[in-house]
């Protein structure tokens, strides 16, 4: 074999290398940005559900996940702010994480502790993308909304409510969040939550017993229902919130109940920054490589001896 098709061969196998980890590394980062998405959001008023045998949800393009407590004093000024968002592209789904509340939702401190991983309260989560934290930066919300596209919605469709029975048709995701929401009084302040979290149920579509058509009985969380459903069409998992705000995130509290989990952060592909060394090095050894080849292959002089 030729010199020069020891080269060719060489550097054949180093591009096939580096085109099979670089692959590999892609596809990793790929699957991580999906994890936990939000697909798809519509929603029921129980004026439909009262006065419609079938009752049809609506599309909403945006949601806001707001998580409160009614002993958080920078919580009033949010909610004040809250009562003056008029948009009929947005849906709020207020939660009351804290377990010293008496309106406490176990289904709300789970998407606060494993699907969203917050510390503060309280926060913002836009379409689980954005993440608004603390009163300040919460000003920011209309502006964010206009900012940011908002879900399509093309993966959920004929979601229907009738005598109880709740039946839809998906093309993605891997499961719906059903949310009932109601005007509740707050504990302390002469104000009135209109859309708090006070039951959930979660259809997993992994599970074989389950079926859109046959739809899923949810008669049971409607025992005096008297505000809006929600159904969120989302991916298991916890999704990597990004701030939607360049405000520093004051005036905030800190959720001190037990077994809270940290944010995580987004750190870079380790196995990207070796293979982006492993091929600097290579470019910066070849000349020498080079070189020392064509020493060891150049013929020997022959020493002859001076008379």
């Amino acid at each position: 074999m030729s010199d020069n098709r020891r080269w060719v061969f060489f550097w054949t196998a180093i591009f096939l290398l580096l085109s099979t980890s670089l692959a590999n590394t892609s596809s990793e980062g790929e699957a991580d940005l999906d994890d936990g998405d939000i697909i798809a959001v519509q929603y029921i008023d129980y004026s439909c559900y009262q006065q419609s045998l079938d009752c049809e949800a609506s599309e909403s393009e945006h949601i806001v996940e707001y998580f409160a407590a009614d002993w958080c004093e920078p919580c009033q000024l949010v909610e004040d702010n809250l009562a003056t968002l008029n948009r009929t592209d947005t849906v709020i789904l207020q939660h009351h994480a804290s377990s010293e509340d008496y309106t406490y939702l176990n289904h709300s401190k789970f998407r606060y502790d494993d699907k969203f991983r917050l510390l503060f309260i309280p926060s913002l989560v836009i379409d689980g993308n954005g993440l608004l934290t603390g009163s300040s930066q919460a000003l920011d919300l209309n502006q964010s909304l206009n900012t940011h596209i908002g879900l399509q919605n093309n993966s959920l469709s004929d979601v229907i409510l009738k005598d109880g029975i709740i039946r839809w048709n998906n093309s993605a995701g891997q499961k719906l969040s059903i949310w009932r929401l109601d005007s509740t009084q707050h504990e302390s302040r002469n104000f009135t939550h209109q859309y708090l979290a006070t039951d959930s149920v979660i259809i997993d579509f992994s599970d074989s017993n389950i079926s859109n058509t046959a739809g899923v009985n949810i008669s049971g969380m409607l025992d005096g229902w008297s505000g809006r459903l929600i159904f969120i069409l989302e991916n298991s998992g916890s999704p990597q919130l990004q701030s939607y705000s360049d405000e520093t995130a004051g005036n905030m509290e800190f959720n001190d109940d037990e077994n809270e989990i940290p944010i995580p952060v987004k750190t870079p592909n380790p196995a990207l920054y070796a293979v982006i060394w492993f091929v600097i090095l290579l470019v910066l050894i070849t000349p020498a490589i080079m070189l020392w080849v064509k020493e060891i292959k150049r013929p020997k002089q022959p020493i002859f001896e001076q008379e």
